[in-house]
């Protein structure tokens, strides 16, 4: 549990912006979600991300780990452009996710590739 007392400077900003200016190595959609998941607690109540620091809140944080992102295989169409043993080149649809990221763990890429082909390469990384 982290506490941190807002100061005159932090006065008007949003809560998920006043964490992230404090709590620098985490992103601001991992402050958001521990906000909802009500692991964020000013003056001991629960808040909304949008909420507006006064100077002497008290804000009470409860980290919570990332959940490991793995890719689970779907049936997703993909248009295969060209194919062989050890290449294949697709037609990626505008606005589709690559590979499971934050508010990204379904519909991507990668969750296509896995049910066309069970197994990827591991070049960039097991994760991507």
């Amino acid at each position: 549990m982290t506490e941190i007392t807002a100061g005159a400077a932090d006065q008007g900003k949003r809560l998920d912006q006043f964490l992230q200016e404090h709590l620098p190595e985490f992103s601001r959609s991992r402050i958001q979600e521990w906000i909802r998941a009500a692991r964020v607690l000013v003056d001991g109540r629960e808040q909304k991300p949008s909420y507006t620091v006064r100077s002497g809140d008290r804000v009470a944080v409860s980290p919570a780990a990332a959940a490991p992102l793995r890719a689970e295989a779907e049936d997703i169409p993909l248009t295969i452009l060209y194919e062989d043993e050890s290449l294949v080149a697709i037609d990626k649809p505008a606005g589709m996710v690559v590979h499971a990221g934050a508010g990204n763990h379904s519909g991507t890429l990668v969750n296509a590739l896995l049910h066309r082909f069970s197994q990827l390469s591991i070049a960039g990384g097991e994760d991507r």
